[in-house]
C-alpha cells in the first residue's frame, strides 16, 4: 500500500504546473525547430522538387509491358562500359617518362588531344540535348572539338616548351581557358544572327551554361580540398570532409534550377553532373591520398541521407494509399481499377478534366522528352492535352474576370486569394522551393474531397512519387556502379605499362590491389543491397519496380547519360597521371 500510496501522490510532488507549462513550451519549441529543420532540408532536395507528366508516365508503363527482366539488368550492367573502354583504350598508348621532357612525350600530347576531342564532344551532346532550337549535326560537333582542341593543346604545349614539362596542375589550370575557347568556339558554330534572332534559344543556351560552369567549378574546388586536406592537421579533417557534401549540396541546386525548364530531364542531369563527380573523385583521388577517415565520413554521410530519402519514400506510399482508398470508398468507384499505383494513376489521369491540385501545382500531360508510343497512345494524350488547355484556358478567363472584379470591390480575401492563384500559376512550370511549403500545411482529409479532386491529387501525387523514385534510384546506381568501374578499371590497369605513371598503382604493394578490390566489393554489396531495399518496399508498397524505372530512364535518355559518363570518367580516371603535373602536395618534386 504505501508503494501505491507513493505512485499516486508523487505526480503532484515532482511536477508542479509551472514546471509542467515549461516542460510543455520546451517540448513544443523542439517540435517547431525539428519542423523547420525538415523544411528546410526537404527545401533543399532537388528529388523533391519535380514530377512526371502524364506522357511519360504512359511511356514508362509501356516500357513495363514490353521489356524483359533480362533485358532490365543487362541495360544496367552495359551502360557505364563504353566510356570505361574508351579510357582503357586511352590507356593503351605508349607513354615515356615525364623526365624525357615534352618533345619526347609526342604520344602523350595526342593522348590528351584525343580525350580532350572525346571529352568535348560530350559537352556539345549535353548542351544540344538541353537546348530544344539548337541544331549541331555530328560533323559540327567534331568540328567544334577539334578546333577548340587544338588551340588548348597548343597553349600547353607552348607553356610546357618555355617552362617546365609536366605543366603543375595543368590538367586543372586549363580548364578556365578551354571553357573559354569552347564557348567562343560554339557560339560562331551556332551564328551571332541565329542567337539574336532567337531570344528563347538564347536564354535555354545561357542556363546550359551555368551547367557547365558548374562542371569546371568541381573540377577546380574538389582537387583544392584534397590539397588542403593533405596539409592540414588531422584535428581539422572532419570539419574540412563535411564541406564536400555543402558544396554538392548547392551545385545540384543550380543545375536543377538550371533545367527546371524540362522538368524531367532534372533527375538524370543532376545526377550524372554531380553525383558521378562526386563519386569518381571519392573513388580516385581519394585512393591516391589513400585517405580512409575522409571515404569513411563520405560513406556515411551518403547513409544518412539514404536513410532519410527512404523515410520520405514511405512517408508518400502511405499518403498515396490514403488518397486511393478515399477514391475506392467514394460514389461510383471502379470496381475494375488496377491494383499498382501506376496503373491506377495513367487510368486515371486520362480521365481527368480538372488538372490543378488543391495546392495550386498544375499536372502536365506533355513531356518534353519525345517518347515512343503506339498510335491509340499518343491520340488519347492527344485527346487529355486538348482538355487540359480548355482547362487552362478557363482558368485564365475566370481569373481575369476575378481581377476585374476585385478593382471595384472592397473585400480584401478575394484579392489576395487572387493574387496567391496568379502565383501558384506563374510557379507551376518551373522546379523551386515554394511548391514544398505546401507540404508542411495542414491538408484537408481525403474523405471531405470530391471525387474528381481525389483523382486529381491521387495522379499528382503519383507522378510526384515516380520522379522522387527515379531520382533516388539513379542516385543509388551511380553509388554502386562508379566503385565498381573504378575496381574494374584498376584491375585492367594494373596489366598495362601506363601503370607506373598513375599514384595508385605504381606504388602498390602485394597483396594491396585485393584489399582496394575487397574494400570496394564491400561498399558495392552495402549499396546494392539498398537499391534492392528500395526496390522491394516501393514494389511492396505501390507496386512500382525500381529496376524497371532505372532501365527505363537509361535506355530512353541514353544520350545525356553517355555524353555525362564519357566527359567523367575520361577526365577523372586519368585525372592523376602524371603527365597531367596533378600533386597534392604542392611539393613538384621534378621542378628541382
Amino acid at each position: 500500500m504505501p508503494l501505491k500510496n507513493l505512485v499516486q501522490v508523487s505526480p503532484i510532488i515532482s511536477n508542479p504546473p509551472g514546471k509542467n507549462r515549461r516542460s510543455r513550451s520546451w517540448g513544443a519549441r523542439a517540435l517547431r525547430t525539428c519542423g523547420h529543420l525538415a523544411e528546410s532540408y526537404n527545401t533543399l532536395q532537388v528529388s523533391h522538387r519535380g514530377t512526371y507528366s502524364v506522357e511519360r508516365l504512359q511511356a514508362f508503363q509501356c516500357y513495363c509491358e514490353q521489356t524483359s527482366v533480362t533485358r532490365a539488368v543487362v541495360v544496367c550492367i552495359l551502360t557505364p562500359l563504353p566510356a570505361l573502354l574508351a579510357t582503357l583504350l586511352l590507356d593503351c598508348i605508349p607513354l615515356r617518362s615525364p623526365d624525357d621532357g615534352w618533345e619526347a612525350n609526342y604520344m602523350f600530347w595526342i593522348r590528351f588531344f584525343v580525350s580532350g576531342v572525346v571529352i568535348n564532344i560530350g559537352l556539345t551532346y549535353q548542351v544540344k540535348g538541353m537546348v530544344n532550337q539548337l541544331e549541331i549535326s555530328a560533323m559540327k560537333c567534331l568540328g567544334i572539338a577539334v578546333g577548340c582542341l587544338s588551340v588548348y593543346v597548343l597553349t600547353l604545349m607552348t607553356i610546357a616548351s618555355v617552362w617546365i614539362f609536366p605543366v603543375p596542375f595543368g590538367i586543372i589550370l586549363g580548364v578556365g581557358p578551354c571553357l573559354g575557347i569552347y564557348l567562343g568556339v560554339l557560339y560562331f558554330a551556332i551564328g551571332p544572327k541565329t542567337l539574336a534572332a532567337n531570344p528563347t534559344l538564347a536564354r535555354e543556351l545561357k542556363l546550359q551554361l551555368y551547367v557547365l560552369g558548374v562542371q569546371a567549378i568541381l573540377i577546380t574546388i574538389y582537387p583544392a580540398f584534397s590539397a588542403l586536406y593533405f596539409e592540414v592537421s588531422p584535428h581539422y579533417r572532419a570539419g574540412l570532409v563535411l564541406l564536400l557534401p555543402f558544396t554538392k549540396l548547392v551545385m545540384k541546386n543550380i543545375v536543377a534550377w538550371s533545367c527546371s525548364h524540362l522538368e524531367e530531364y532534372v533527375p538524370v542531369v543532376e545526377v550524372f553532373s554531380v553525383e558521378v563527380f562526386n563519386a569518381l573523385y571519392a573513388s580516385t583521388c581519394m585512393q591516391a591520398l589513400n585517405s580512409e577517415f575522409a571515404t569513411v565520413v563520405i560513406v556515411g554521410l551518403d547513409a544518412v541521407h539514404a536513410v532519410l530519402s527512404f523515410h520520405n519514400l514511405r512517408l508518400e506510399t502511405r499518403s498515396i494509399h490514403q488518397q486511393q482508398s478515399a477514391l475506392l470508398r467514394g460514389p461510383n468507384q471502379n470496381k475494375n481499377m488496377p491494383g499498382d499505383i501506376v496503373a491506377t494513376a495513367l487510368v486515371t489521369s486520362l480521365h481527368l478534366r480538372r488538372f490543378r491540385t488543391q495546392s495550386g501545382k498544375l499536372i502536365r500531360v506533355r513531356s518534353p522528352l519525345k517518347h515512343s508510343m503506339g498510335l491509340h497512345e499518343s491520340k488519347q494524350l492527344d485527346r487529355l492535352a486538348t482538355h487540359q488547355r480548355t482547362f487552362t484556358s478557363l482558368e485564365a478567363r475566370d481569373f481575369n474576370q476575378g481581377h476585374v472584379e476585385s478593382n471595384t470591390s472592397t473585400n480584401e480575401s478575394t484579392a489576395a486569394s487572387l493574387m496567391s492563384a496568379k502565383l501558384q500559376k506563374k510557379s507551376s512550370g518551373r522546379i523551386g522551393p515554394s511548391e514544398l511549403l505546401v507540404k508542411f500545411k495542414k491538408q484537408p482529409s481525403f474523405d471531405s474531397l470530391s471525387r474528381e479532386a481525389l483523382q486529381v491529387e491521387l495522379v499528382e501525387s503519383t507522378l510526384r512519387l515516380l520522379f522522387r523514385c527515379e531520382y533516388i534510384a539513379l542516385a543509388e546506381y551511380v553509388e554502386c556502379a562508379v566503385p565498381m568501374l573504378f575496381g574494374i578499371y584498376l584491375s585492367v590497369l594494373r596489366h598495362l605499362p601506363s601503370r607506373y605513371y598513375y599514384p595508385q598503382t605504381r606504388d602498390m604493394v602485394p597483396g594491396q590491389l585485393k584489399a582496394t578490390l575487397t574494400n570496394l566489393c564491400m561498399y558495392v554489396a552495402l549499396e546494392l543491397a539498398s537499391f534492392v531495399l528500395m526496390h522491394a518496399t516501393v514494389r511492396r508498397k505501390v507496386g512500382l519496380s525500381a529496376l524497371y524505372q532505372l532501365a527505363f530512364v537509361l535506355e530512353t535518355q541514353a544520350t545525356q547519360l553517355q555524353s555525362r559518363l564519357f566527359v567523367w570518367i575520361i577526365f577523372i580516371l586519368q585525372f592523376t597521371l602524371q603527365h597531367y603535373g596533378v600533386d597534392f602536395t604542392f611539393r613538384f618534386a621534378w621542378m628541382g
